[in-house]
């Protein structure tokens, strides 16, 4: 059974979260998701065709750069919202 927390911008909107808000996320996350994963590895040195163990991290932490810095959102990673959970 999953009982992992997601952020709000990744499912329905919560009140402080908004309607509005969640349709831009919607209309950005899968640009925002290339970029991320784009610089993820570059920085850790992987190939097109490698996904390591551990590296969501990093894409998590581009990914909440990206949209904090140019879009104005604040998102949680799963680890973020999950601390007793370890990932991969």
């Amino acid at each position: 059974m999953n009982n992992l927390i997601y952020s709000p911008l990744d499912k329905e909107p919560l009140p402080e979260v908004g309607k509005s808000r969640l349709e831009e996320y919607k209309r950005i996350e899968k640009e925002v998701d290339k970029r991320a994963e784009q610089l993820t590895r570059e920085e850790l040195g992987m190939s097109e065709d490698e996904w390591w163990f551990g590296s969501c991290h990093t894409f998590w932490k581009h990914k909440k750069r990206i949209l904090r810095t140019e879009y104005h959102m604040i998102w949680r990673s799963p680890q973020d919202l999950n601390p007793e959970t370890c990932f991969d």
